[in-house]
């Protein structure tokens, strides 16, 4: 009898019930009359990028002891420490400049630094340009040079007596490259443009590159290196699986970067033709966990990636290094391996003097024959 009459009093809301029923669902939807995004899609925070270098540069003059204390000694300089890494892409990247059948009268070096490429280029090319006149000016016949980096401090670390020939320094951003006033003069006017491991670290990388096109001369040559996919993915993996057994999930620590696959299509898609695309592997061995990641923070190539997690919590490092060293890619000598993937760039803006291809159907030869 009770239960009856609680049943009996329980609300109905049959009508509702149907009514609720009819309605269609609503999912979200682009409004067709929203224009199109005019802006690149944004993945690094190159603004603290720039920061990131210019602390960098400043801790390590801090950790230098009294100069008094290293008079006459043979101490290397603390900033440049932390630019093996650099350097060896730099010389890697000078060999296939030396390699040019016409050696360039003109270079800019792109996301320079400290201008590691240019001190070593300086030391592998002459100095002068062979001259096609003999009326030439002195001056013209001198080649010459370009550093452009965004961080000012690594702009300006080095001085110019560490450089064969003095270059004009420039501070602008890949990404804003052709609005900058000093960049204006030399668009149409430089025969190669050059970088050595920076652009990794450009979002929109196909619109830096349509504007290297427009600062090189007709036939003008692009030579580069960024790092691959595969850069450091030991500390990429170990990250990812600490956080995941101690936070339940993950989260982006190491950029990401160009694959060695879509290289190509990269310099196809920014306007350049001839292109030639290589890949060397270069492994470097570290004490620990610990010291590779002091040396990344103090080279600036610390996280920038936009919405990143700036702090990482002491257990997830610990459960990394452990991962790193004593389950995965431990070496038998208690180091650890850190893999850097350099994809060598090579590409020409179209002139009146490249070869072209011969129109369809133009052949004279039939294969039948020479088979």
């Amino acid at each position: 009898m009770r239960s009856s009459v609680l049943r009996a009093l329980r609300p109905v809301r049959p009508a509702f019930t149907a009514r609720r029923a009819l309605l269609p669902r609503t999912y979200a939807t682009l409004n067709p009359h929203t224009p199109p995004p005019t802006t690149p899609y944004e993945v690094f925070d190159e603004p603290s990028k720039d920061r990131q270098r210019d602390r960098a540069i400043l801790r390590l003059r801090q950790d230098t002891s009294d100069p008094a204390d290293q008079e006459g000694s043979d101490v290397e300089d603390p900033v440049k420490v932390v630019d093996y890494l650099r350097e060896e892409i730099a010389e890697r990247l000078a060999e296939r400049i030396e390699d040019l059948k016409t050696p360039p009268g003109s270079i800019l070096e792109l996301a320079a630094h400290s201008g590691q490429l240019t001190q070593i280029l300086q030391e592998v090319l002459a100095d002068e340009v062979p001259s096609e006149s003999e009326n030439q000016d002195a001056q013209d016949q001198r080649r010459k040079w370009w550093i452009v980096e965004s961080s000012e401090g690594a702009l300006n670390r080095d001085d110019d007596s560490l450089f064969a020939s003095p270059p004009t320094r420039i501070q602008a951003s890949p990404s804003n490259l052709l609005s900058h006033p000093q960049i204006q003069p030399l668009i149409g006017n430089v025969e190669a443009v050059v970088s050595a491991g920076g652009l990794h670290w450009v979002g929109d990388i196909v619109g830096a590159l349509t504007q290297v096109r427009h600062v090189l001369k007709p036939d003008g040559v692009f030579v580069g290196a960024v790092l691959g996919g595969d850069t450091l993915f030991e500390l990429r993996t170990s990250l990812q699986l600490a956080e995941q057994e101690r936070r339940g999930g993950i989260a982006n620590r190491v950029s990401p970067m160009i694959n060695p696959t879509d290289a190509p299509s990269l310099l196809n898609r920014a306007g350049f033709t001839l292109t030639t695309i290589d890949v060397e592997d270069m492994t470097i061995n570290y004490p620990s966990l610990w010291e590779l990641m002091a040396d990344l923070r103090d080279m600036g190539e610390s996280n920038a990636i936009l919405g990143r997690r700036t702090h990482v919590s002491r257990d997830v490092l610990l459960a990394a290094e452990a991962i790193y060293k004593a389950e995965l890619y431990g070496n038998e000598d208690g180091s650890v391996p850190a893999t850097f993937q350099i994809i060598f760039l090579i590409g020409w803006k179209p002139g009146p003097n490249q070869p072209k291809p011969l129109e369809r159907g133009s052949a004279t030869t039939n294969l039948k024959d020479v088979l």
